[in-house]
């Protein structure tokens, strides 16, 4: 019976294949091959890598070249690791302003480019470009992050925009096919029950799926269809947030363990996987080096402490990018893993963005996660948006609230874990904000509004 693969184990066998491709690395440790892949490992092909990335994009990168010179640098200078943190940051506004000085190969090389919105909702638009190379590099990592959740035996059936050759569903398709098991692509366009039916029709045992997109499939068909029935062992969420009343809630309605995937575009889509002891991600180490700084000061932040996530790419061909600012807010460890891994870092789950995060009366900050953990504790909410206003004397939440049954009793138990939320009952008790107002919506009105990343609007 085949069984899944821990992404310690399918990023080992990575680094071994690139070793064996790599002659000037093999000579560099004077050996043909490493039997067993340690932590000290990781770091010495990441620094063999990065030292090349640094060279590559200070010749082929007129963004980078620039950048370097102005900054008085020498790709040379970066001798460790640590001396990364020399180099400057690398903004998305910048990536957004003039996305062909980071390219590094000529426009007939390029095999695809993604174009899009940060956060799926605002900011500037960037175009990301990648060549042959850099897809068989995503699809390799995809195969391996796909591994921790499936096996050779499974269906799995993917549930993302269909778009063209290279898209994101087919190059997950490719990933998929890569470890072993079959890919089948339903898009989003289907309703609910038609993307049941589908399960049932492939004999899927694995969905991959948006996180909201999904809570709205499992709480519009759980009332019709007994969904522990179907035979899916593990759902695989991404693009969201997922709250812990959410993963309950969906554990129940399908009977099956949930894995969230953290992804980032500028990274080449597949970053890291929800390890299974669902405390954390650990992320393509063999591609990427991550960092914690402090989002004000631009400082690294120390083992264990909040901050911005930044990455750099290891073997991006067509355009790496170098110390690149996510937005997103997490933590990095370095210690020993609950799942048993012990070579990779581990990486807490980003609740949060620079941009998602709005200060109320006192100066408290709000931001989505910490209304999907409270509102998702009631199981039969489909969705929600939020929007804050001021009056011109205090702050004002409205929520839109869909949800599978209506009335002033729903309303009222809407409207009164809304405000156990302490910076909502703080500022409410203060009087710096009104009672929160609570609208309930529709069924299927808020369908089209479901966002990749959800973000309050400030109507201020």
């Amino acid at each position: 019976m085949a069984e899944r693969i821990s992404l310690q184990e399918s990023l080992s066998k990575i680094l071994k294949q690139r070793i064996r491709e790599t002659p000037e690395y093999r000579k560099h440790i004077a050996k043909e091959s490493l039997e067993k892949i340690t932590r000290g490992d990781f770091e010495d092909f990441q620094l063999f890598q990065l030292q090349n990335t640094l060279h590559y994009v200070y010749n082929k990168s007129l963004f980078y070249r620039e950048l370097f010179s102005k900054k008085g640098i020498e790709p040379g200078e970066v001798q460790s690791l640590a001396d990364l943190a020399k180099l400057p940051l690398t903004a998305p506004e910048e990536l957004a302003e003039k996305p062909l000085r980071f390219l590094c190969v000529p426009l007939g090389e390029v095999s695809r480019v993604i174009t899009f919105t940060s956060s799926g909702t605002t900011g500037p638009q960037k175009r990301i470009f990648f060549s042959e190379k850099d897809v068989e590099v995503m699809t390799d990592f995809m195969g391996a992050g796909m591994s921790v959740v499936a096996t050779s035996n499974d269906v799995v059936q993917i549930m993302l925009p269909r778009g063209p050759v290279l898209g994101q569903s087919d190059l997950l398709a490719r990933g998929v096919e890569k470890m072993g098991a079959t890919p089948v692509i339903t898009g989003t366009e289907p309703t609910p029950e038609e993307q049941i039916q589908a399960i049932e029709r492939h004999g899927s045992t694995v969905v991959f799926c948006e996180t909201l997109r999904f809570n709205r499939i499992t709480v519009e068909a759980k009332n019709n269809r007994d969904l522990t029935k179907m035979g899916v062992k593990a759902l695989y969420l991404t693009s969201n947030y997922l709250s812990d009343s959410m993963r309950v809630n969906l554990q129940s309605a399908w009977n099956c363990e949930v894995f969230t995937h953290y992804g980032l575009t500028e990274m080449g889509l597949g970053v890291a996987v929800e390890c299974p002891a669902h405390n954390g991600y650990h992320f393509n180490e063999a591609d990427l080096l991550a960092e914690i700084i402090d989002p004000e000061t631009g400082e690294v932040l120390p083992d264990g402490e909040e901050g911005e996530l930044v990455f750099t790419t290891l073997t991006r061909e067509a355009m790496p990018l170098i110390r690149y600012r996510t937005h997103d807010i997490s933590r990095l460890s370095v210690k020993p893993c609950e799942c048993g891994i012990t070579t990779l870092k581990k990486l807490d789950r980003t609740t949060r963005r620079l941009e998602s995060a709005v200060k109320i009366g006192e100066g408290d900050e709000i931001y989505p996660a910490m209304f999907d953990e409270a509102l998702y504790t009631i199981p039969d909410i489909v969705g929600y948006e939020v929007s804050i206003g001021n009056d011109g004397v205090k702050d004002s939440l409205t929520f839109q609230v869909e949800i599978a049954r209506k009335g002033a009793a729903v309303e009222e138990l809407v409207r009164k874990v809304i405000l156990k939320i302490p910076p909502v009952q703080k500022n409410v008790k203060m009087g710096k904000m009104t009672i929160p107002e609570i609208q309930l919506v529709t069924p299927g009105s808020l369908r089209k509004s479901t966002r990749a990343k959800k973000l309050i609007k400030d109507m201020r």
